[in-house]
């Protein structure tokens, strides 16, 4: 047939309009296994659209593309290296110091210590006295007080115990046991932040109460013996009270806080030789021995006791603990210690 005749096949096909672009053709080739198929299809597009081969176009690999490390201020991210991998986090050491920078931190923390022992030796150069403040001043001040009103409180349980017949109906280790509850509950279960000072008092309260009662026996039996001894023992307890107390204000400050572990030891020396003296004859040679060592023995530990608490309430007042009553207690136990050794010792001179 010849091109452009009416009879030509080619020649039936309707004209495109002028300003319609012509049919693109777009081949598609995909492997599938070994074989290849073609697929053709045919897009007729409208004017100004875009086509597929305007778009950019993409790489089809899956493989990850490898970049740089990027390094940063003491990190370094390193690049993934697949799918189950993660991003590892290199932390650089910090640079060691040089020769003289080490030499440097020696020496200023040899200074620092330097200057906090000459602080030390500052604050221990003054005595105790001069160190007192007007908050520790008052403090001592309540401390004695409440001492003063537990003193009279034993020595009113004393009298009527005395009075009623019950010093001689008890014995005197049952209301000294029994005096131990009180103030093992006052110091070690109660405090001023959680329990009222009401029933704190009172604690105290039974605890002097029961302590008198446990010295009447003795008591009665110097009043018979020797009435002199009693007022006499109080006078000299009061002053050895006074003398100690002016010894820890003018020895140097914290100076006696040294003393708490060999008066420790002191005090269990001095239970064990008690406990040793209860299962020893009276007729023994050791039984005299014994009672001198607890009667002089104690006599000085707890007088020594007098200086070393003093100084304890001015340091733990100064770290805050400002338990007059748990203080009064301490200074309760020196007085009735001493008071007791002494009117023994007065009360016996005759004999």
């Amino acid at each position: 047939l010849r091109l452009g005749s009416a009879a030509s096949p080619i020649a039936r096909i309707p004209a495109l309009p002028p300003n319609r672009p012509p049919a693109r053709i777009m081949l598609c080739i995909r492997p599938l296994g070994s074989a290849a198929r073609g697929m053709l299809r045919r897009d007729t597009l409208s004017a100004g659209s875009r086509t597929f081969s305007a778009m950019p176009r993409f790489p089809t690999s899956h493989t990850p593309v490898a970049r740089p490390a990027v390094q940063q201020r003491g990190f370094a991210f390193q690049p993934r290296q697949g799918r189950e991998s993660k991003v590892k986090v290199a932390v650089k050491e910090a640079p060691k110091a040089e020769w003289w920078q080490q030499e440097q931190t020696t020496s200023t923390a040899v200074s620092r210590q330097h200057q906090q022992h000459d602080i030390d030796q500052d604050q221990r150069a003054g005595s105790q006295y001069e160190a007192l403040t007007g908050g520790v001043q008052a403090h001592l001040q309540k401390v004695y007080a409440t001492l003063t009103a537990g003193i009279g409180v034993a020595a009113g349980a004393s009298m009527v115990s005395m009075a009623t017949g019950l010093a001689s109906m008890l014995p005197p280790i049952v209301p000294g046991l029994l005096a131990i509850a009180p103030m093992a509950y006052l110091i070690m279960g109660t405090n001023k932040y959680t329990h009222s000072s009401e029933f704190r008092t009172a604690l105290f309260v039974a605890f002097t109460s029961l302590s008198g009662m446990a010295i009447a026996p003795l008591l009665k039996v110097f009043l018979a013996i020797n009435p002199t001894a009693i007022p006499l023992a109080l006078f000299s307890t009061a002053g050895l009270f006074g003398v100690m107390t002016v010894l820890s204000m003018v020895a140097p400050r914290g100076a006696m806080l040294n003393w708490g572990v060999p008066l420790g030891g002191g005090m269990i020396m001095l239970m064990l030789l008690g406990l040793g003296g209860m299962f020893v004859p009276a007729t023994s040679a050791w039984a005299p021995l014994l009672h001198n060592i607890s009667l002089y023995g104690g006599l000085g530990l707890f007088t020594l006791y007098i200086a070393y608490d003093t100084q304890v309430m001015v340091a733990e007042y100064e770290m805050g603990q400002d338990d007059h009553l748990r203080h009064a207690i301490n200074l309760f136990i020196n007085f009735q210690a001493i008071f007791t050794r002494l009117l023994m010792i007065f009360g016996m001179r005759d004999d």
